[in-house]
Protein backbone atom coordinates (compact mmCIF):
# COMPACT_ATOMS: atom_id res chain seq x y z
CA UNK A 1 0.00 0.00 0.00
CA UNK A 2 1.72 3.33 -1.05
CA UNK A 3 1.79 6.23 1.38
CA UNK A 4 -0.21 9.21 1.58
CA UNK A 5 1.46 12.24 0.91
CA UNK A 6 1.33 14.65 3.79
CA UNK A 7 -1.11 17.27 3.30
CA UNK A 8 1.14 20.43 2.18
CA UNK A 9 1.81 23.90 4.61
CA UNK A 10 3.48 26.65 4.53
CA UNK A 11 4.75 28.98 1.83
CA UNK A 12 7.68 29.74 -0.51
CA UNK A 13 8.68 32.95 -0.53
CA UNK A 14 11.34 34.44 -3.25
CA UNK A 15 11.57 36.92 -6.31
CA UNK A 16 13.58 39.32 -8.44
CA UNK A 17 13.23 42.90 -6.61
CA UNK A 18 14.04 44.50 -10.34
CA UNK A 19 10.04 43.19 -11.33
CA UNK A 20 9.47 46.40 -13.09
CA UNK A 21 12.59 46.14 -15.61
CA UNK A 22 11.68 42.66 -16.48
CA UNK A 23 7.94 43.32 -17.28
CA UNK A 24 8.92 46.20 -19.19
CA UNK A 25 7.80 45.32 -23.01
CA UNK A 26 10.59 45.19 -25.84
CA UNK A 27 10.14 47.98 -28.15
CA UNK A 28 9.71 50.90 -25.81
CA UNK A 29 11.21 54.40 -26.40
CA UNK A 30 13.27 54.85 -22.86
CA UNK A 31 14.15 58.22 -21.34
CA UNK A 32 17.54 59.90 -20.99
CA UNK A 33 19.64 58.19 -18.21
CA UNK A 34 23.13 57.53 -16.81
CA UNK A 35 24.21 54.41 -17.58
CA UNK A 36 24.47 52.64 -13.56
CA UNK A 37 26.50 49.64 -13.80
CA UNK A 38 26.49 48.98 -10.22
CA UNK A 39 22.80 48.68 -9.72
CA UNK A 40 21.64 45.69 -10.74
CA UNK A 41 23.76 44.31 -9.03
CA UNK A 42 22.54 45.98 -5.80
CA UNK A 43 19.37 45.24 -6.28
CA UNK A 44 19.71 41.45 -7.03
CA UNK A 45 20.53 41.61 -3.44
CA UNK A 46 17.24 43.05 -2.17
CA UNK A 47 15.61 39.41 -2.28
CA UNK A 48 17.25 39.07 1.50
CA UNK A 49 14.42 41.30 2.72
CA UNK A 50 11.77 39.26 1.78
CA UNK A 51 12.73 37.23 5.42
CA UNK A 52 10.33 40.08 7.17
CA UNK A 53 7.26 38.15 5.39
CA UNK A 54 8.35 34.67 6.38
CA UNK A 55 6.52 32.66 9.11
CA UNK A 56 8.30 29.75 11.20
CA UNK A 57 7.71 26.74 8.75
CA UNK A 58 8.01 28.42 5.57
CA UNK A 59 10.88 28.56 2.79
CA UNK A 60 12.83 31.06 2.39
CA UNK A 61 14.49 31.45 -1.45
CA UNK A 62 17.05 33.63 -1.99
CA UNK A 63 19.55 34.22 -5.37
CA UNK A 64 22.79 34.28 -3.49
CA UNK A 65 23.52 32.70 -0.14
CA UNK A 66 23.00 35.34 2.68
CA UNK A 67 25.91 35.71 5.49
CA UNK A 68 25.62 33.42 8.42
CA UNK A 69 26.27 36.14 10.89
CA UNK A 70 23.16 37.63 9.32
CA UNK A 71 21.08 34.76 9.52
CA UNK A 72 22.05 34.17 13.36
CA UNK A 73 20.98 37.77 14.23
CA UNK A 74 17.64 37.54 12.62
CA UNK A 75 17.04 34.18 13.98
CA UNK A 76 17.91 35.64 17.49
CA UNK A 77 15.69 38.24 16.52
CA UNK A 78 13.18 35.63 16.32
CA UNK A 79 12.67 35.56 12.77
CA UNK A 80 12.68 32.13 12.19
CA UNK A 81 12.27 30.35 8.77
CA UNK A 82 14.06 27.85 6.44
CA UNK A 83 16.45 29.10 4.60
CA UNK A 84 17.80 28.13 0.81
CA UNK A 85 20.17 29.58 -2.19
CA UNK A 86 19.42 29.74 -5.53
CA UNK A 87 22.89 29.97 -7.01
CA UNK A 88 23.98 28.19 -9.70
CA UNK A 89 26.50 28.11 -12.73
CA UNK A 90 24.25 31.48 -14.30
CA UNK A 91 24.44 34.18 -11.65
CA UNK A 92 23.11 36.71 -14.50
CA UNK A 93 19.88 34.76 -14.54
CA UNK A 94 16.76 36.11 -12.17
CA UNK A 95 16.01 33.70 -9.24
CA UNK A 96 13.03 32.14 -11.15
CA UNK A 97 14.62 30.92 -13.78
CA UNK A 98 17.87 29.65 -11.10
CA UNK A 99 15.35 27.50 -9.58
CA UNK A 100 14.06 26.15 -12.74
CA UNK A 101 17.27 24.62 -13.46
CA UNK A 102 17.13 22.91 -9.86
CA UNK A 103 15.29 19.88 -9.58
CA UNK A 104 16.23 19.49 -6.23
CA UNK A 105 14.53 22.92 -5.02
CA UNK A 106 11.80 22.30 -7.45
CA UNK A 107 11.06 19.12 -5.53
CA UNK A 108 11.08 21.09 -2.23
CA UNK A 109 9.40 23.70 -3.26
CA UNK A 110 6.51 20.94 -4.50
CA UNK A 111 6.03 20.27 -0.53
CA UNK A 112 4.96 23.63 0.31
CA UNK A 113 0.86 24.77 -0.01
CA UNK A 114 2.00 28.02 -1.56
CA UNK A 115 4.22 30.42 -3.54
CA UNK A 116 4.73 33.96 -2.19
CA UNK A 117 6.92 35.36 -5.18
CA UNK A 118 7.75 39.48 -4.69
CA UNK A 119 6.32 39.59 -7.93
CA UNK A 120 4.43 37.30 -10.22
CA UNK A 121 6.99 37.18 -13.71
CA UNK A 122 7.08 35.09 -16.81
CA UNK A 123 9.58 33.05 -15.11
CA UNK A 124 7.01 32.57 -12.08
CA UNK A 125 4.13 30.93 -14.21
CA UNK A 126 6.58 28.83 -15.06
CA UNK A 127 7.87 27.60 -11.77
CA UNK A 128 4.23 27.38 -10.24
CA UNK A 129 3.30 25.07 -13.21
CA UNK A 130 6.50 23.14 -12.75
CA UNK A 131 5.25 22.90 -8.87
CA UNK A 132 1.94 22.57 -8.40
CA UNK A 133 0.99 25.77 -8.02
CA UNK A 134 -0.35 26.82 -11.59
CA UNK A 135 -4.27 27.85 -10.10
CA UNK A 136 -2.44 30.20 -6.81
CA UNK A 137 -1.32 32.93 -9.10
CA UNK A 138 -2.60 35.75 -11.60
CA UNK A 139 -1.18 35.06 -15.13
CA UNK A 140 1.78 37.28 -15.84
CA UNK A 141 0.20 38.94 -18.74
CA UNK A 142 -2.42 40.63 -16.42
CA UNK A 143 0.50 41.64 -14.04
CA UNK A 144 2.51 43.31 -16.75
CA UNK A 145 -0.51 45.60 -17.82
CA UNK A 146 -1.83 46.21 -14.47
CA UNK A 147 1.78 47.35 -13.06
CA UNK A 148 2.22 49.94 -15.84
CA UNK A 149 1.74 53.69 -14.73
CA UNK A 150 -0.29 53.79 -17.84
CA UNK A 151 -2.77 51.78 -16.41
CA UNK A 152 -3.14 53.67 -12.81
CA UNK A 153 -2.91 56.83 -14.52
CA UNK A 154 -5.87 55.84 -16.80
CA UNK A 155 -7.69 54.60 -13.54
CA UNK A 156 -7.55 57.92 -11.55
CA UNK A 157 -8.71 59.66 -15.03
CA UNK A 158 -11.59 57.45 -15.31
CA UNK A 159 -12.86 57.74 -12.21
CA UNK A 160 -12.04 61.72 -11.97
CA UNK A 161 -9.46 61.65 -9.17
CA UNK A 162 -7.33 64.53 -8.52
CA UNK A 163 -3.94 64.48 -9.95
CA UNK A 164 -3.96 62.16 -12.63
CA UNK A 165 -1.15 61.82 -14.89
CA UNK A 166 -1.77 62.12 -18.63
CA UNK A 167 -0.71 59.37 -20.59
CA UNK A 168 0.85 60.26 -23.90
CA UNK A 169 1.99 57.94 -27.07
CA UNK A 170 4.20 60.53 -29.78
CA UNK A 171 6.70 62.75 -28.36
CA UNK A 172 4.56 65.30 -29.87
CA UNK A 173 1.88 64.54 -27.43
CA UNK A 174 4.91 64.61 -25.20
CA UNK A 175 5.53 68.39 -25.86
CA UNK A 176 1.97 69.25 -26.01
CA UNK A 177 1.42 67.91 -22.14
CA UNK A 178 4.19 68.94 -20.58
CA UNK A 179 3.30 72.62 -22.08
CA UNK A 180 -0.26 72.42 -20.83
CA UNK A 181 0.59 71.69 -17.65
CA UNK A 182 3.40 74.73 -17.76
CA UNK A 183 0.83 77.09 -18.71
CA UNK A 184 -1.40 76.02 -15.85
CA UNK A 185 0.88 76.88 -13.26
CA UNK A 186 3.76 73.74 -12.70
CA UNK A 187 6.74 75.23 -13.64
CA UNK A 188 8.34 71.71 -13.31
CA UNK A 189 6.71 68.78 -15.18
CA UNK A 190 7.41 65.03 -14.78
CA UNK A 191 7.71 62.18 -17.57
CA UNK A 192 7.58 58.84 -16.15
CA UNK A 193 8.88 55.69 -18.20
CA UNK A 194 5.64 53.23 -17.73
CA UNK A 195 7.89 50.99 -15.86
CA UNK A 196 10.65 53.04 -14.20
CA UNK A 197 10.98 52.64 -10.60
CA UNK A 198 13.32 53.70 -8.29
CA UNK A 199 13.45 57.48 -9.82
CA UNK A 200 15.58 55.40 -13.04
CA UNK A 201 12.67 55.90 -14.93
CA UNK A 202 11.09 59.98 -14.29
CA UNK A 203 12.65 63.08 -15.77
CA UNK A 204 12.08 66.59 -14.64
CA UNK A 205 11.22 68.76 -17.13
CA UNK A 206 11.93 72.43 -15.70
CA UNK A 207 12.87 74.59 -19.39
CA UNK A 208 11.76 74.83 -22.37
CA UNK A 209 15.46 73.99 -23.57
CA UNK A 210 15.32 70.71 -22.09
CA UNK A 211 11.90 69.58 -23.34
CA UNK A 212 13.45 70.55 -26.27
CA UNK A 213 15.86 68.23 -25.84
CA UNK A 214 13.51 65.24 -24.73
CA UNK A 215 11.86 65.46 -27.54
CA UNK A 216 14.44 65.56 -29.93
CA UNK A 217 15.80 62.36 -28.04
CA UNK A 218 12.66 60.47 -28.53
CA UNK A 219 11.76 61.58 -31.98
CA UNK A 220 14.84 59.59 -33.13
CA UNK A 221 13.64 56.78 -31.15
CA UNK A 222 10.48 57.24 -32.73
CA UNK A 223 12.46 57.44 -36.10
CA UNK A 224 13.59 53.56 -35.36
CA UNK A 225 10.34 52.12 -35.02
CA UNK A 226 9.97 51.89 -30.93
CA UNK A 227 6.50 52.75 -29.57
CA UNK A 228 6.52 55.73 -26.99
CA UNK A 229 4.69 55.39 -24.25
CA UNK A 230 5.00 58.03 -20.64
CA UNK A 231 2.92 59.60 -18.01
CA UNK A 232 3.10 63.44 -18.04
CA UNK A 233 2.49 64.64 -14.51
CA UNK A 234 3.09 67.83 -12.87
CA UNK A 235 5.82 67.83 -9.98
CA UNK A 236 3.68 68.61 -7.17
CA UNK A 237 4.17 70.56 -4.18
CA UNK A 238 3.70 67.61 -1.51
CA UNK A 239 3.80 68.08 2.17
CA UNK A 240 3.32 64.07 2.99
CA UNK A 241 3.50 60.64 0.78
CA UNK A 242 1.83 57.90 1.61
CA UNK A 243 1.26 53.89 0.92
CA UNK A 244 -1.82 51.94 1.06
CA UNK A 245 -1.25 47.85 1.50
CA UNK A 246 -3.91 45.85 0.77
CA UNK A 247 -4.44 41.98 -0.37
CA UNK A 248 -6.81 41.80 -3.32
CA UNK A 249 -9.35 38.82 -3.95
CA UNK A 250 -10.26 37.49 -7.04
CA UNK A 251 -14.01 38.43 -6.51
CA UNK A 252 -13.02 42.07 -5.66
CA UNK A 253 -12.92 42.19 -1.95
CA UNK A 254 -10.01 43.54 -0.43
CA UNK A 255 -8.51 43.85 3.18
CA UNK A 256 -6.11 47.12 4.25
CA UNK A 257 -3.14 45.26 6.14
CA UNK A 258 -1.33 48.49 7.16
CA UNK A 259 -0.65 52.62 5.84
CA UNK A 260 3.10 53.82 5.68
CA UNK A 261 4.18 57.18 5.81
CA UNK A 262 7.18 57.66 3.08
CA UNK A 263 9.64 59.46 2.57
CA UNK A 264 12.13 59.77 -0.49
CA UNK A 265 15.73 60.27 -1.70
CA UNK A 266 14.45 62.20 -5.01
CA UNK A 267 12.51 59.77 -6.35
CA UNK A 268 13.84 56.18 -4.84
CA UNK A 269 12.22 55.09 -1.64
CA UNK A 270 14.41 55.82 1.28
CA UNK A 271 12.28 55.14 4.64
CA UNK A 272 8.41 53.58 5.05
CA UNK A 273 7.26 53.71 8.77
CA UNK A 274 4.21 54.19 11.07
CA UNK A 275 1.32 56.90 9.53
CA UNK A 276 -0.04 59.32 11.88
CA UNK A 277 -3.76 57.80 12.79
CA UNK A 278 -5.36 61.11 11.19
CA UNK A 279 -3.83 61.13 7.78
CA UNK A 280 -6.14 58.84 5.85
CA UNK A 281 -8.96 59.96 8.30
CA UNK A 282 -8.72 63.06 7.15
CA UNK A 283 -9.00 62.25 3.51
CA UNK A 284 -12.07 62.86 1.68
CA UNK A 285 -13.64 63.70 -1.85
CA UNK A 286 -12.89 60.81 -2.07
CA UNK A 287 -12.39 58.94 1.29
CA UNK A 288 -9.99 56.87 1.62
CA UNK A 289 -12.06 53.49 1.71
CA UNK A 290 -13.23 54.47 -1.67
CA UNK A 291 -10.09 54.84 -3.52
CA UNK A 292 -9.17 51.70 -2.18
CA UNK A 293 -12.36 50.11 -3.16
CA UNK A 294 -11.61 51.23 -6.52
CA UNK A 295 -8.41 50.18 -6.99
CA UNK A 296 -9.32 47.28 -5.94
CA UNK A 297 -12.04 46.19 -7.55
CA UNK A 298 -10.44 47.53 -11.03
CA UNK A 299 -7.41 44.81 -10.47
CA UNK A 300 -9.98 42.05 -10.21
CA UNK A 301 -11.62 42.58 -13.05
CA UNK A 302 -8.07 42.68 -14.76
CA UNK A 303 -7.54 39.21 -13.26
CA UNK A 304 -5.52 40.23 -10.68
CA UNK A 305 -5.36 39.17 -7.16
CA UNK A 306 -2.27 39.19 -4.61
CA UNK A 307 -0.86 42.18 -2.66
CA UNK A 308 -1.12 45.34 -4.04
CA UNK A 309 0.52 48.77 -2.31
CA UNK A 310 -0.89 52.20 -3.60
CA UNK A 311 0.73 55.21 -3.49
CA UNK A 312 -0.63 58.68 -2.20
CA UNK A 313 0.60 61.98 -1.92
CA UNK A 314 -1.08 65.05 0.36
CA UNK A 315 -0.75 68.46 -1.32
CA UNK A 316 0.64 71.54 0.42
CA UNK A 317 -2.98 72.89 -0.37
CA UNK A 318 -5.06 70.55 1.01
CA UNK A 319 -5.81 68.29 -2.19
CA UNK A 320 -4.72 64.69 -1.87
CA UNK A 321 -4.03 62.89 -5.07
CA UNK A 322 -5.22 59.22 -4.23
CA UNK A 323 -3.20 57.15 -7.12
CA UNK A 324 0.01 58.38 -7.41
CA UNK A 325 0.66 54.95 -8.79
CA UNK A 326 -0.35 50.86 -8.02
CA UNK A 327 2.55 48.48 -7.58
CA UNK A 328 0.86 45.08 -7.88
CA UNK A 329 2.73 42.92 -6.17
CA UNK A 330 4.98 43.02 -2.85
CA UNK A 331 6.84 46.59 -1.82
CA UNK A 332 9.58 47.56 1.00
CA UNK A 333 6.78 49.08 3.26
CA UNK A 334 4.55 46.34 2.90
CA UNK A 335 7.66 44.08 4.07
CA UNK A 336 8.03 46.96 7.02
CA UNK A 337 4.50 46.41 7.99
CA UNK A 338 5.02 42.73 8.51
CA UNK A 339 7.99 43.81 10.68
CA UNK A 340 5.74 46.72 12.54
CA UNK A 341 3.31 43.57 13.06
CA UNK A 342 5.85 41.31 14.62
CA UNK A 343 7.49 44.31 16.92
CA UNK A 344 4.34 46.02 18.05
CA UNK A 345 3.60 43.37 20.79
CA UNK A 346 6.90 44.67 22.39
CA UNK A 347 5.54 48.16 22.41
CA UNK A 348 7.70 49.36 19.61
CA UNK A 349 7.52 49.92 15.82
CA UNK A 350 9.74 49.35 12.68
CA UNK A 351 10.94 52.08 10.78
CA UNK A 352 12.86 50.58 7.37
CA UNK A 353 15.25 52.37 5.68
CA UNK A 354 18.11 52.86 3.32
CA UNK A 355 21.02 54.44 1.64
CA UNK A 356 23.87 54.38 -0.47
CA UNK A 357 27.41 53.44 1.20
CA UNK A 358 30.76 53.90 0.05
CA UNK A 359 31.93 50.12 1.53
CA UNK A 360 36.06 49.11 2.46
CA UNK A 361 37.79 46.71 0.93
CA UNK A 362 37.61 44.16 3.65
CA UNK A 363 34.20 45.08 5.39
CA UNK A 364 30.78 44.14 5.33
CA UNK A 365 27.89 42.93 6.86
CA UNK A 366 30.01 40.87 9.80
CA UNK A 367 31.60 43.78 10.84
CA UNK A 368 28.64 46.08 10.80
CA UNK A 369 26.63 43.41 12.69
CA UNK A 370 29.45 43.23 15.06
CA UNK A 371 29.91 47.01 15.75
CA UNK A 372 25.87 46.93 16.65
CA UNK A 373 26.27 44.09 19.29
CA UNK A 374 29.27 46.14 21.28
CA UNK A 375 27.13 49.51 20.83
CA UNK A 376 23.66 48.05 22.41
CA UNK A 377 22.18 48.93 19.08
CA UNK A 378 21.96 45.00 17.70
CA UNK A 379 17.52 44.08 18.16
CA UNK A 380 17.52 40.94 19.83
CA UNK A 381 13.66 40.24 19.68
CA UNK A 382 13.15 41.75 23.04
CA UNK A 383 11.56 45.17 23.75
CA UNK A 384 14.36 46.70 24.17
CA UNK A 385 14.52 49.36 20.80
CA UNK A 386 17.39 48.63 18.09
CA UNK A 387 18.90 47.71 14.79
CA UNK A 388 18.27 45.12 12.44
CA UNK A 389 20.03 44.66 9.24
CA UNK A 390 17.66 43.64 6.89
CA UNK A 391 20.01 42.95 3.91
CA UNK A 392 23.99 41.73 3.78
CA UNK A 393 24.97 41.25 0.17
CA UNK A 394 24.10 44.64 -0.53
CA UNK A 395 27.25 45.32 1.31
CA UNK A 396 30.12 44.93 -0.55
CA UNK A 397 33.14 46.90 -2.06
CA UNK A 398 33.49 49.33 -3.15
CA UNK A 399 29.54 50.44 -3.50
CA UNK A 400 27.24 48.95 -1.20
CA UNK A 401 23.26 50.11 0.24
CA UNK A 402 22.12 49.90 3.68
CA UNK A 403 19.06 48.57 4.15
CA UNK A 404 17.99 48.29 7.96
CA UNK A 405 15.10 48.59 10.46
CA UNK A 406 15.08 50.70 13.10
CA UNK A 407 12.63 48.97 16.00
CA UNK A 408 11.83 51.02 18.16
CA UNK A 409 8.92 53.86 19.63
CA UNK A 410 8.43 56.63 16.85
CA UNK A 411 10.27 59.35 18.59
CA UNK A 412 13.40 57.09 18.98
CA UNK A 413 14.12 56.33 15.54
CA UNK A 414 16.27 59.70 14.65
CA UNK A 415 18.32 58.86 17.31
CA UNK A 416 18.44 54.80 16.83
CA UNK A 417 19.17 55.81 13.13
CA UNK A 418 21.75 58.04 13.81
CA UNK A 419 23.69 55.75 16.50
CA UNK A 420 23.34 53.15 13.56
CA UNK A 421 25.09 55.30 11.13
CA UNK A 422 27.96 56.37 13.39
CA UNK A 423 27.90 52.20 13.87
CA UNK A 424 28.41 51.65 9.96
CA UNK A 425 31.17 54.33 9.81
CA UNK A 426 32.57 52.49 12.29
CA UNK A 427 32.59 49.36 10.55
CA UNK A 428 34.16 50.62 7.22
CA UNK A 429 30.47 51.88 5.44
CA UNK A 430 30.69 55.46 4.91
CA UNK A 431 26.59 57.14 3.91
CA UNK A 432 26.53 58.62 1.24
CA UNK A 433 25.15 62.04 2.52
CA UNK A 434 24.88 63.63 6.17
CA UNK A 435 21.82 62.55 8.23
Amino acid sequence: MSRARPARAGAVLFGSFDAERRWRPDGLASLPQLADPGADRLVARMDEALFAAAEPGDLLITREPVAPALLHAREAAGFTCEHRHAGGPDTAADVEHQLLADPELLGRIADFARLRPYAVLPGTGALAERTGHASGLPGSGTVVRVNGKAWSSRLAARHGLPGAGRVVRSAAQLAEAVRSDVERGHPVVLVKDPYGVAGRGTFEVGSERRLTRLVAHLRRQEDRGLRVEFVVQPRYDRVADFSSHLRVDRDGSWHLLGVQHLANSGYRHEMSGPAPRTLTGNLSDPAHPEVLDVVARALAEEGYDGPVCVDSMVLRDGTWVPVVEVNARMSMGGLNLRLDDRVRAHGLRSHLWQEDAAVADGCGVDHFLKMLREEGLLYDGGSAPGVLPLVGGSLTAPRGRLVCAALCPPESYPRLRAAARSAAAAAGISLARPA
